[in-house]
C-alpha cells in the first residue's frame, strides 16, 4: 500500500521522453512523476492505483492511499468524482490564467507568464471566441486558425504580413500543406518571433509533400545524402549500385538491400567455397580456392589480362636441408670469388708497375716531338688556293662548258648552205615583181568601204546621238527576248540606292497629277509602293473582276480563303484544307442572329438551352 506521494510540478511540465527497461519511450505524465512511490509498481495493480492517484494530484493537488488490489482500484475510481465537482477543465476569460499583462515604456503591451501552463490545458478567449490549448508552455489555437487555411494555385507564399500561429497554407498546384509556427525570417537570414521587426517575413513549414506522402512512414522516410556516397564508392562491382536519381526514400533502400543480399549470396556461392580434392574445379572463378589433397597445397585461381592460372598460396614441403646446402654453396662461392678478386688485384698492380716505365718513355717522346714541331719554319700560304676553292672553280667551268654544249646542240634549227640553195631555187618558180605589180593594178579601189574602226565609232555615237547612257526619253518600246534565264531583264541591284524609286507611274484621276513609285526605301529589307492620294493597287481578272485591292484605307477582297499550298497544276493554284472565311463568317453571323432571337424568345432555362443548341446546330 502506498502511503505518501510527492508532487513534482516542474517535472510534470517536461515533455522530454524517458526509456523503460524494454527500451520503449515513456512520455510525461506517467506513473511515478506525480506519485513517486507508485513508479516501481507499474507492472501490477499498484500501477493502476498510481495512475489514478496521478489524476487526483493533477486535479486536487493531493492523493489518498489505496491498497494495491481491485478494492483499491474501485475506491480510487470513485474518488475521481472530484474532477466533476472541481473547476471546469477549460478556463474562460480575456487572457489565460497564470500570467499578467505588462505595459513597456513605449506603451506596448506584452504577456508575462508567471506560472507556465501544463500541456493539455485549455483556454477559451472570450474576446475572440477561440479555444486554445497549451503545448510546450505556449498557447495554440485548437481549430487551426479558425479552420480556414489559405489556398493558392502555385508555390508562391501567401501575401499575409502577420499570419496567426497555426495558420495553414495549401498549395493546390503541388498538393503541399504548410503551417506557420510563429517564426519570421529577417533580411540577414536570422529568425525571430517578433513580427513587428522591419523586413520580418513569415516562415511557412512544409507538413506534407504531395498527397501520396501525406503521412510519414518507414516507406517514405527520406535517405540523407546517400546519392553522393554511392557515386564516390570505388568498391568492386560485386553488388549493383543503385541509381541515385531513383534512390531517395526508405522504400528504395529496402528494395535495393534485398536485391543486394541476393547478389552477395550468389557471389559467395560461386567463389566463396574452397574445393578440396585431387582435381581442380572444371570451371574456376577468379579468386576461387582449391586444396590439392595429393600435393597438400592450397592454390587460388588468378586471371590476368590474357590467361588464368592456379597460384599456390602455401606449400607443405620442408626445404630447410636444401636451403642449408644452398647457403653452404653460396659461402664457398663467395670465398672462391674473394680469392680470385685478390689475385686479379695483384696482377693489376704488377701491370701498373710494368707500364710506368713505358708511359714515361712515351711522355718523353711526345715532349721531343713538340720541340721539333716548334722549331719548324713558317710559310705564307695566302697566294695559294685551297682545295675547296679549286673544286668550286672547276664546278663553275664545268657549268659553262655544259651551257656551250647546249647552245651547240640547238644550232641544227638554222638552215645550212644546202638548204639555203634549195630555197633560192624554189623562189625562182614564184611570181616576179612586175607580175605582182600587174596584179595590184587589177585590184579595185576599196577606200569607200567601212572599216572596223568605222563600226566601233558608229556604235559609240548611238549612245550619244540617240539614247544617252545618262538617260533620256524613249518614245518606242522594247521587246526583251532573254537567252539566259538566270539573268534579270532589268537589273537595279548594283546598290540599294539604285533600287530606290525603280518604277514610277501616273494615276488616272479626276483632277491633279498623282503618282505612285515602287522600289526600296531607307528602311532595312523594305520594298514599297509609295503614294499620297486615292491610288488603288489591284488584281483584276479578265478586265472586270477585281479580286483584291489595297488603298490608303487598307486591303480588301471579295473572297478570302485560308488553306495549305501544294504544287500548281495545269489550272493554276492548288489548295487543300481550305477555309472560306467569308462563308464561315456569314454562317457565324446567321447563328448569332438565331441565338439572339432564341434568347429573346426563351421563357425558361430549358427553352433557352434548346434555342441555343438549335442555332448552333448549323455551325
Amino acid at each position: 500500500m502506498t502511503t505518501s506521494y510527492e508532487s513534482d510540478t516542474a517535472a510534470s511540465r517536461s515533455t522530454t521522453p524517458t526509456y523503460n527497461a524494454e527500451g520503449h519511450q515513456v512520455w510525461n505524465p506517467s506513473v511515478g512523476i506525480y506519485h513517486e512511490p507508485a513508479k516501481d509498481q507499474r507492472e501490477s495493480y499498484g500501477g493502476i492505483v498510481g495512475a489514478l492517484q496521478d489524476l487526483e494530484v493533477q486535479t486536487s493537488g493531493k492523493a489518498k492511499a489505496y491498497p494495491n488490489n481491485f478494492a483499491g482500484i474501485i475506491a480510487a475510481i470513485q474518488d475521481l468524482q472530484i474532477i466533476a465537482d472541481g473547476e471546469p477543465p477549460v478556463y474562460p476569460g480575456p487572457a489565460p490564467d497564470g500570467g499578467q499583462i505588462i505595459i513597456d515604456i513605449n506603451g506596448n503591451p506584452s504577456w508575462e507568464i508567471i506560472v507556465p501552463p501544463k500541456d493539455g490545458e485549455l483556454w477559451f478567449d472570450t474576446r475572440q471566441g477561440r479555444l486554445f490549448i497549451a503545448i510546450d508552455e505556449e498557447w495554440y489555437q485548437t481549430n487551426g486558425a479558425d479552420g480556414i487555411p489559405i489556398v493558392t494555385d502555385n508555390a508562391t507564399a501567401p501575401d499575409v504580413e502577420h499570419p496567426i500561429p497555426g495558420q495553414f497554407w495549401w498549395d493546390s498546384a503541388n498538393n503541399d500543406l504548410y503551417i506557420h509556427d510563429g517564426l519570421y525570417r529577417l533580411p540577414g537570414g536570422d529568425f525571430t518571433d517578433d513580427a513587428t521587426l522591419a523586413g520580418a517575413d513569415p516562415v511557412w513549414k512544409l507538413i506534407t509533400d504531395g498527397l501520396a506522402d501525406a503521412f510519414q512512414t518507414t516507406r517514405t522516410l527520406p535517405l540523407g545524402n546517400i546519392g553522393p556516397k554511392i557515386q564516390a564508392s570505388n568498391e568492386p562491382e560485386i553488388i549493383s549500385k543503385p541509381d541515385p536519381t531513383q534512390f531517395s526514400v526508405q522504400a528504395d533502400y529496402n528494395v535495393w538491400l534485398y536485391s543486394a543480399l541476393l547478389e552477395l549470396d550468389e557471389y559467395i556461392a560461386n567463389k566463396g567455397e574452397v574445393v578440396v580434392g585431387v582435381d581442380p574445379p572444371p570451371i574456376p572463378v577468379n579468386g576461387q580456392l582449391w586444396y590439392d589433397t595429393a600435393s597438400l597445397e592450397l592454390s587460388i585461381w588468378y586471371e590476368d589480362d590474357d590467361r588464368g592460372q592456379w597460384v599456390p598460396t602455401s606449400t607443405s614441403y620442408m626445404f630447410d636441408d636444401e636451403i642449408a646446402t644452398v647457403n653452404a654453396r653460396i659461402d664457398d662461392e663467395q670465398r672462391t670469388r674473394e680469392q680470385a678478386i685478390h689475385a686479379l688485384q695483384l696482377l693489376v698492380d704488377s701491370i701498373n708497375g710494368q707500364d710506368d716505365a713505358a708511359l714515361q718513355n712515351v711522355s718523353d717522346r711526345i715532349t721531343s716531338l713538340a720541340a721539333t714541331v716548334a722549331s719548324l719554319p713558317t710559310y705564307d700560304l695566302t697566294p695559294y688556293a685551297t682545295v675547296n676553292t679549286l673544286n668550286t672553280q672547276i664546278d663553275i667551268l664545268q657549268a659553262d662548258i655544259n651551257s656551250v654544249a647546249s647552245d651547240v646542240a640547238s644550232l641544227p634549227v638554222y638552215a645550212d648552205q644546202g638548204e639555203l640553195d634549195m630555197a633560192i631555187a624554189q623562189l625562182a618558180t614564184k611570181a616576179t615583181k612586175a607580175e605582182v605589180e600587174a596584179v595590184e593594178d587589177a585590184i579595185p579601189d576599196v577606200s569607200d568601204f567601212v572599216t572596223a574602226t568605222d563600226i566601233t565609232n558608229a556604235i559609240s555615237s548611238i549612245t550619244t546621238d540617240y539614247l544617252p547612257r545618262t538617260g533620256g526619253v524613249l518614245t518606242g518600246s522594247f521587246t526583251l527576248n532573254k537567252s539566259d534565264i538566270s539573268l534579270p531583264a532589268l537589273d537595279f541591284s548594283s546598290s540599294p540606292t539604285s533600287s530606290r524609286n525603280a518604277f514610277k507611274f501616273q494615276t488616272l484621276s479626276p483632277s491633279g497629277s498623282y503618282q505612285a513609285q515602287f522600289g526600296t526605301t531607307t528602311n532595312f529589307w523594305e520594298y514599297a509602293w509609295q503614294f499620297d492620294s486615292e491610288e488603288d493597287f489591284c488584281w483584276i481578272y479578265n478586265d472586270t473582276n477585281k479580286v483584291f485591292s489595297i488603298t490608303k484605307d487598307g486591303p480588301a477582297c471579295s473572297t478570302l480563303v485560308l488553306g495549305d499550298f501544294t504544287t500548281n497544276n495545269n489550272n493554276g493554284r492548288v489548295l487543300v484544307n481550305k477555309i472560306d472565311v467569308k462563308e464561315r463568317l456569314n454562317t457565324y453571323q446567321t447563328a448569332f442572329e438565331q441565338i439572339r432571337q432564341g434568347v429573346s424568345n426563351a421563357t425558361d432555362f430549358d427553352s433557352l438551352k434548346a434555342n441555343i443548341l438549335s442555332a448552333l446546330a448549323s455551325v
